[in-house]
């Protein structure tokens, strides 16, 4: 029997966009090349980086919690040539060579970067060591991608939206490189043909009621309690359901509170497409991710709020798309809620019709194809010349067993 092609991902867990990503594609490329393919998820700054710079993906969740304005800032200040080349620069000098070291051991047939620091520098990494794998980027975001993600020596670039294909037009990279198939979210999010009322009854939820669902991520960010009393306050003919992620905390404060309305509070939970398929209306911040399963599931979106920088144009996307749109304070959340349901109202319905006109849920499938086509086709460009580095040049690092799929 022929041994699997080994397959890299290179991703960070700074938030949790990336690794969802990163798994997604390992289950395309397991559904539709089973046994072709070992993936192996690689953590590049937390196990590559060095010392203190490691740790950034713990920093991650906190800055962008108590300092969204400056990570806003950070983000525009730093979207252009000038700094770009800067970044690309210190990203080498913290993490290049032990990503050389760990490339050079493990000789894939296929780097796919997730992450827009892990694209230039691994790039050269590769063929340094003399590699011809190809080397991929997957854009999560899906509007205002930062020029981090754009190296036009890639042998492809793969992204979600026709303006982050613009954009990859703007850095430089030839049409032929770059591909829009869509978001890759979990295959778990292709439709099961039920009906909104055998879902919510799936989900022990009362069939008939309208279902709200308010999410904050896996860590359960946000204003959720707020937002959830403003809901209930309304008394409207709702169910609402909380999901309150890795949020211990919030999670007993929900269930200690006596509501108006039927109240669902769940923790964190692995079958979110069940939830959303359960609901009228998802309430959540502007992250990629969960607008693409949203869209899968033919969800109308209410944004509570976006992390300025990246997700600042996936607002524009999703209310210029027609499948939603943006309330910053709880107030007003309940307000277009009350509005949205009062009969007669077509607002949820059409925004839903035009989500499931735009939902791409089999991204990750087309993207495990156009992955295992270019391994066939070995469409690289030769690596250039001379480009080893002496072996006492190189980190001495050991790197423990990777998550594999």
């Amino acid at each position: 029997m022929t041994e699997p092609l080994d397959v890299l991902i290179l991703m960070s867990d700074t938030g949790g966009g990336h690794r969802s990503v990163a798994e997604a594609i390992a289950e395309g490329l397991a559904r539709e090349f089973p046994d072709r393919y070992a993936v192996t998820l690689f953590d590049v700054i937390a196990r590559g980086a060095l010392f203190p710079f490691n740790h950034i993906p713990e920093w991650y969740l906190p800055f962008v919690t108590f300092s969204e304005t400056l990570w806003g800032l950070l983000f525009r200040a730093t979207n252009n040539r000038l700094m770009t080349s800067c970044l690309i620069q210190v990203s080498t000098w913290v993490a290049g060579r032990a990503l050389e070291k760990y490339l050079r051991e493990r000789s894939p047939a296929l780097v796919v970067s997730v992450h827009p620091l892990l694209n230039h520098f691994p790039r050269r990494a590769l063929r340094r060591i003399g590699s011809r794998a190809p080397f991929v980027t997957i854009v999560t975001d899906l509007f205002d991608a930062h020029r981090l993600w754009f190296d036009r020596a890639a042998d492809l670039c793969i992204v979600a939206t026709d303006r982050a294909r613009e954009i990859a037009r703007q850095c430089g990279l030839a049409d032929a490189r770059v591909r829009v198939v869509g978001h890759p979210i979990r295959l778990s999010f292709l439709g099961d043909g039920r009906t909104r009322a055998e879902a919510r009854a799936a989900c022990g939820l009362d069939p008939a009621r309208r279902t709200i669902l308010l999410v904050g991520g896996g860590e359960g960010m946000g204003a959720l309690y707020e937002i959830a009393r403003a809901l209930a306050q309304t008394r409207l003919p709702i169910q609402l359901v909380v999901i309150a992620g890795r949020n211990a905390a919030l999670q007993r404060k929900l269930a200690a509170t006596t509501w108006e309305i039927p109240v669902r509070v769940e923790g964190f939970v692995t079958n979110m497409p069940d939830w959303m398929r359960a609901s009228d209306l998802i309430i959540t911040k502007a992250g990629p991710g969960t607008i693409s399963e949203a869209l899968a599931c033919g969800l109308p979106i209410l944004l509570s709020g976006f992390l300025p920088g990246q997700e600042s144009g996936n607002v524009t996307f999703v209310e210029t798309s027609g499948v939603g749109a943006l309330r910053r304070t709880p107030d007003e959340i309940a307000r277009a809620v009350r509005e949205w349901l009062t009969p007669g109202d077509d607002t949820l319905a059409r925004w839903s019709t035009r989500a499931r006109a735009l939902a791409r849920p089999r991204a990750a499938l087309e993207i495990a194809a156009q992955l295992d086509a270019l391994v066939r086709a070995g469409e690289v460009s030769p690596p250039p010349a001379g480009a080893t580095l002496p072996a006492d040049e190189r980190l001495p690092l050991e790197f423990p067993d990777d998550r594999k799929f």
